[in-house]
């Protein structure tokens, strides 16, 4: 009985970590006062993916063309204008804007390392909203590019 307990206990545990999952990056206040580092727009699912395209490029694409009912979302990197690149101090670093869907990748750095969010403009967090939108899922992709990644912040 007391193994059937334990059990029990150890399953609930696991699925309130799955439920309870949240951002480790905070809302970055001001970030629509960030300028545009650059834009683009994530295709659709339906829609065929260039392969002359990066491959850090080319995941996002993968990752992300479920947004907007699969129709996939236009989009703005924006970059805190206190930070310098590559060289990021503690604090908010950038957002992957999705305008069609007014939803916000978060990057901010704590103790020099890259910690990742998804939020509504708003400010409520979606992370637990679909795996992709998990910070372990950002962390994944953003230490698997090399050059692409630096610090866990990508470029194109």
């Amino acid at each position: 009985m007391k193994l059937i307990q334990y059990l029990v206990c150890l399953v609930l545990f696991g699925l309130s970590s799955i439920v309870l999952a949240e951002s480790d990056a905070e809302f970055p206040k001001g970030w629509d006062s960030w300028p545009v580092h650059h834009s683009g727009r994530i295709l659709g699912k339906e829609t065929a993916i260039p392969a002359d395209l990066p491959p850090i490029v080319i995941e996002t694409m993968k990752t992300y063309n479920w947004v907007n009912d699969g129709k996939g979302s236009a989009y703005n990197v924006r970059l805190n204008p206190a930070q310098k690149a590559g060289d990021y101090k503690d604090g908010p670093t950038g957002v992957l804007e999705l305008t069609d869907i007014k939803v916000l990748l978060v990057t901010e750095h704590l103790v020099g390392e890259p910690q990742y969010g998804a939020y509504t403009y708003e400010g409520k967090d979606i992370s637990d909203a679909h795996p992709s939108l998990n910070p372990k899922a950002c962390t994944t992709c953003h230490t698997g590019y090399g050059d692409a990644c630096i610090n866990g912040v990508c470029t194109k």
